[in-house]
């Protein structure tokens, strides 16, 4: 953005005949006592007059305003941010800060705004008109925080079109909501009467009580009518032969101002009419002129809805409700013409490289051969990578399968589409018979190779197992690849790091994972970037260097929120593998209130086998650390119906194995019975396994079932095999599993000193990068390590001491959470105890320090054992039966 529109700072410099909205601006005045204010209603209600008629109301002793019109470019959050700022800190009457503004990112000009807000002496009040041409992710998000930060004495005032989802069910529920809505905007008979008293013959009260009752009050109709009548149409004809909606009655009184202009003056207006926003340039091009600009003048001077958008008169509009009259009356009077002016707009889009544009105004046009030229000639799937997946979506929806399957470069945006929804057997049948069809037909080369590229993306999508060998020979493609295409090299080298992960190939997986970093950023694909950033800090942590991991994914999400929001699908990949590391620092309630979004996020959106593999198995983990064993089993259940929706073998493999562990931790020595565990585990003698991380998964589960049964000399046996399996990898996060569980085993067979070397290799590996969970998780085995290692270490630095006592803290409290004595395990008589005390889920959950979805499970755990269905019955019954006693413990 290289000029700041100062218009925007101001309501609209043309505003029609504003009628006084006396008892709107007095509900208004109460927006000074609450939070936010939304006036919502569609188009056409006089939102924007009403707010700049309150504007101009208040006293500016009583408070200090900011005004703020927002349009289609202010979704992108810096551009707004940039605006924001120059709004809120630039003083009222000086308009001499209008013109720059600090260049913040999104998170610091959010600190900036709100410091700025601190400590003024009145009220602060800022107005964003027309909301809804700024709706998108990262801005609604913004806004949010905006308005739970600033000051108190800050109050926000919005209109849009849309209702806005910006956290305002809290504020109602807090009586800080104000809404004016579109039954309160409707015009009075006495706002009516003042309207059409204007006319050169005023109507009588009955005729003017006929307009009202046909517009249901729609302000713009009756600003309409009123116009129609000025411009000397008959008012019998106005009031007598209308019938119909309040729509139809706008296109009935857009044709009576139409009507009355000249021919050509006519024919430019419903040819301008077809782009939102109007140039001179524009202008000639659809009308083949070259006096655009006084074109625009004349028109803005003929009162036909034309507006200024900028002081400066570089840009133009309609209202948008003429608009949308006239480019309905052009498409059904003339067809041809106007799908050969939308065709002409599309192309004139396409070669700026506008493609959202181009894509809409082809869609106009119904030209399929224009539309698939544009798709193709800007990449084809290629877009979607780029971050454009919504218009590769929007204009495939508009051509024929037939016609797609026909052009090679379609297929593979269809394929590549298809892909990204989760779609993953229809993106396989269309390919192969894509690919059947290539084998015959004459291709050119870089279409080959573009085959392929995707081909590969599929088949990972798939999680299809590859061989060290196959990675081998994917790796030397890259060198028969255009070194300039940085897509391509970009997409195979990630894929390919991604592989050789999964295989614990790790120092290989690093390599492309950066390089093809490398590509993205060159070929400007911050989206793409983005997962080269969450591979890489997979990376990281199973080498077991979680905090690096740790700050990729903290600069990783920083990025996601300013470019693609708070709750996109980047946002929630992110928040799955940020609340595994925090898991393992034993952050368990910070980690499932990630989890508590992004999971259900992720099953509806994009997402893949590691993804999936760590927020599901994530949750379960921590809600069986809680006692919640019941609803850890449920959760695998959901990641089973995932994996067998998207095709995720290795998924539900996963699946299998986790549950197999949650009984494991339950004592259940049975339970690998049921699927087969040596299978699984014994693919870890295996070069290349189908799938490397089930078989690390399944060895380690049965390590632990050896140890549960008394099979110590068979657990060692395993147990070293896999530390020299991971000491050649360099998989450090791995070691830290592998030697707790070689010291449970050594211990038992009476290696009491090795038993403590293992325990202290573990110790040195976690402690520096505050890996917790694994010694809590394996508390059934831990115990007694813990217990001589901290009787032992009387000489040991002081930063191991400390680790080691909130070790035994942890584990300790993990201990007392699951076990318990009677009906109830200990945490669920907590629960029941302060719910006979009369708290609340959310207050016992603060209580007790867990989270409100813990304390359901635990209540319905409760519930079922006592067979009641209600609170009120489980107290009762509780009471009787002498089940609640004593204090709850104290909680710090």
């Amino acid at each position: 953005m290289l000029d700041v529109i100062a218009a925007k700072f101001d309501p609209p410099i043309w505003m029609g005949e504003q009628i006084h909205r006396g008892l709107l601006l007095r509900q208004l005045n109460h927006a000074l006592s609450h939070r936010l204010t939304l006036v919502h209603a569609p188009a056409g209600y006089g939102k924007t007059s009403l707010l700049a008629q309150w504007r101009d109301s208040l006293d500016p002793a009583a408070a200090q305003v900011a005004w703020l019109t927002l349009e289609r470019d202010d979704r992108d959050l810096k551009r707004l941010v940039r605006y924001l700022l120059i709004a809120i800190h630039s003083d009222a009457q000086d308009g001499s800060q209008k013109s720059s503004s600090p260049d913040l990112p999104p998170r610091a000009a959010l600190s900036a705004i709100i410091n700025g807000l601190a400590g003024r002496a009145k009220p602060f009040v800022l107005i964003l008109d027309d909301l809804h041409h700024a709706d998108s992710e990262p801005v609604v998000a913004f806004l949010q925080s905006l308005i739970r930060l600033a000051p108190a004495d800050c109050h926000f005032v919005f209109a849009s079109r849309d209702y806005p989802r910006i956290g305002q069910s809290v504020l109602a529920a807090e009586e800080q909501l104000l809404e004016i809505t579109a039954h309160q905007l409707k015009f009075s008979l006495a706002e009516a009467e003042s309207l059409l008293a204007r006319v050169d013959q005023p109507l009588e009260t009955s005729n003017i009580e006929t307009i009202l009752d046909r517009t249901e009050g729609w302000p713009i109709a009756v600003q309409l009518a009123s116009l129609s009548l000025k411009r000397g149409a008959d008012a019998g004809r106005v009031i007598d032969e209308y019938c119909g909606s309040s729509t139809d009655l706008a296109r009935y009184l857009s044709e009576q101002v139409l009507m009355t202009l000249p021919q050509e003056t006519r024919e430019i207006v419903i040819r301008t009419a077809l782009l939102d926003r109007l140039t001179g340039g524009l202008v000639d091009l659809l009308c083949d002129r070259q006096d655009g600009w006084l074109v625009l003048e004349r028109l803005e001077q003929q009162g036909v809805f034309l507006a200024p958008v900028t002081w400066e008169r570089r840009e133009y509009r309609y209202h948008q409700l003429f608009a949308e009259y006239l480019r309905d009356r052009f498409e059904r009077s003339d067809r041809a013409g106007y799908s050969a002016l939308q065709r002409r707009i599309a192309q004139w889009f396409a070669e700026r490289g506008m493609v959202a544009d181009a894509v809409n105004h082809a869609i106009l046009a119904s030209d399929d051969m224009l539309l698939a030229g544009i798709i193709e000639e800007a990449g084809g799937w290629r877009l979607i990578p780029q971050g454009l997946q919504g218009v590769v979506e929007r204009g495939l929806s508009k051509l024929p399968a037939g016609f797609i399957r026909s052009r090679p470069g379609l297929a593979l945006a269809q394929v590549y589409l298809q892909i990204k929804l989760g779609e993953l057997g229809a993106a396989r049948a269309e390919y192969d018979q894509l690919a059947g069809e290539a084998e015959t037909a004459e291709l050119s080369a870089a279409m080959r190779i573009e085959m392929q590229v995707v081909g590969d993306t599929l088949t990972d999508y798939e999680n299809e197992p590859m061989t060290f060998e196959d990675l081998l020979s994917r790796e030397a493609l890259l060198r028969k690849f255009p070194a300039n295409d940085h897509l391509v090299l970009a997409n195979i080298s990630e894929s390919l790091g991604a592989k050789y992960f999964e295989g614990g190939w790790l120092e290989r997986a690093l390599q492309p994972t950066l390089a093809a970093r490398e590509h993205y950023q060159s070929c400007g694909s911050l989206y793409s970037d983005l997962f080269t950033r969450f591979l890489e800090a997979r990376i990281k942590r199973a080498q077991g260097r979680s905090k690096e991991a740790a700050t990729i994914l903290q600069a990783a999400w920083q990025a996601i929120v300013e470019n693609f929001g708070s709750r996109s699908d980047l946002a929630a990949n992110c928040a799955a593998f940020q609340a595994e590391l925090l898991y393992e620092q034993d952050r368990v309630a910070e980690a499932r209130e990630l989890l508590s979004w992004a999971l259900p996020h992720m099953e509806q959106s994009d997402g893949w086998v590691d993804v999936y593999a760590v927020a599901y198995f994530t949750e379960a983990g921590a809600l069986a650390g809680e006692g919640a064993f019941d609803e850890a089993c449920d959760v695998v259940a959901r990641a089973r119906r995932v994996a067998g929706r998207r095709r995720l073998l290795q998924l539900e493999q996963l699946a299998d194995i986790c549950e197999t562990d949650l009984k494991i931790s339950q004592g259940l020595s049975s339970a690998a019975e049921a699927i087969d565990l040596d299978r699984y585990a014994d693919m870890m003698a295996e070069d290349s396994p189908q799938y490397r991380p089930v078989a690390v998964a399944a060895s380690l589960c049965r390590v632990r079932l050896c140890l549960l049964t008394g099979e110590h000399d068979a657990a060692l046996d395993e147990l070293t095999r896999l530390r020299a399996w991971a000491d050649q990898r360099g998989a450090g996060r791995f070691l830290v599993d592998i030697n707790i569980l070689s010291a449970a085993a050594m211990r038992n067979l009476g290696a009491i000193e090795d038993a403590r070397n293992c325990f202290d290799e573990a110790v040195s590996i976690a402690m520096f990068q505050d890996i917790v969970r694994p010694f809590v998780d394996a508390r059934q085995f831990v115990q007694p390590c813990l217990e001589d290692a901290m009787r032992a270490d009387t000489q040991v630095d002081r930063f191991r001491a400390q680790f080691l006592k909130s070790l035994a803290r942890s584990v300790a409290a993990c201990r007392n959470t699951v076990t318990g004595q009677g009906p109830f395990t200990e945490a669920e008589a907590e629960v029941l105890l302060y719910l006979s005390q009369g708290h609340s889920n959310k207050e016992i959950a603060r209580l007790i320090g867990m989270s409100p979805d813990t304390v359901k499970y635990r209540l319905k755990s409760v519930f079922r054992k006592i067979g009641v269905a209600k609170r009120r019955d489980a107290v009762r019954i509780a009471a009787e039966r002498g089940l609640v006693s004593g204090q709850p413990a104290p909680t710090a």
